[in-house]
């Protein structure tokens, strides 16, 4: 998997010689890594290991100290920690925002395409939110509010996923739930999943591929194949 071994033609990621570094400090570097179409790649480590760092890099938000990322793909879509949802909007329109890249301005003034409608309400049901499409994205607990800003993410259709601690805040069946709901949304898309995760039984039991940050480590990463549960 790494790119020096062998080159993937299919990659929506390429990262070479990745590095970033915080007050002078490098959190890790030479991250050189090919990843595959249709794969849960679970990113780990410690705290301040530079997770998020790497998602938001990957993500384009911010720019690495060093080296280069490349993508056959432009749709590319995130999950933050902080959620970013609107909380003077209802369930149902904050989750119809993932589609706004779909459509003009005007065309969502007054409302969306009843298709986009459908599709936002059933992501909202999948989630458990069934019956809060009215409700003030305010007024929910913060599962409820982790819940809806997956089924927004979900909704922009993303060929790529980024998720930072998408699970963070939901009790073990949610959790479990939805990490089986986003895997199965990137491989039927033929996509790539990106996700960070604490839970050492959820990256056995979901991820494909580790990618472990710690600056113990040479380089400051590693990066092998998960050996599933049983369970699995």
């Amino acid at each position: 998997m790494h790119s020096e071994q062998r080159r993937e033609t299919s990659s929506l990621f390429t990262v070479k010689n990745l590095g970033i570094k915080v007050e002078g400090r490098w959190l890790w570097r030479q991250l050189n890594l090919s990843l595959p179409l249709g794969h849960f790649i679970a990113v780990t480590g410690p705290s301040g290991s530079g997770k998020t760092s790497l998602l938001r890099c990957l993500a384009g938000e911010i720019s690495p100290h060093e080296g280069r990322i490349t993508t056959s793909h432009s749709s590319i879509a995130m999950i933050h920690q902080d959620l970013q949802l609107a909380d003077g909007a209802t369930c149902l329109m904050n989750a119809l925002g993932g589609a706004l890249g779909r459509h003009s301005f005007l065309s969502t003034l007054f409302s969306f395409p009843a298709s986009e409608r459908e599709q936002a309400e059933e992501l909202l049901h999948s989630f458990g939110l069934a019956g809060k499409e009215r409700q003030w994205a305010s007024t929910l607990s913060r599962g409820e509010r982790q819940r809806l800003a997956i089924c927004r993410t979900l909704l922009a259709r993303p060929h790529i996923l980024l998720a930072d601690e998408p699970v963070a805040s939901l009790d073990f069946d949610w959790a479990d739930n939805t990490l089986s709901m986003l895997r199965q949304n990137m491989a039927g898309q033929h996509g790539l999943l990106i996700c960070s995760l604490h839970d050492e039984s959820q990256v056995s039991r979901f991820a494909d591929y580790r990618l472990h940050l710690d600056t113990s480590l040479e380089n400051g990463w590693s990066f092998q194949p998960v050996t599933p549960s049983p369970s699995r």
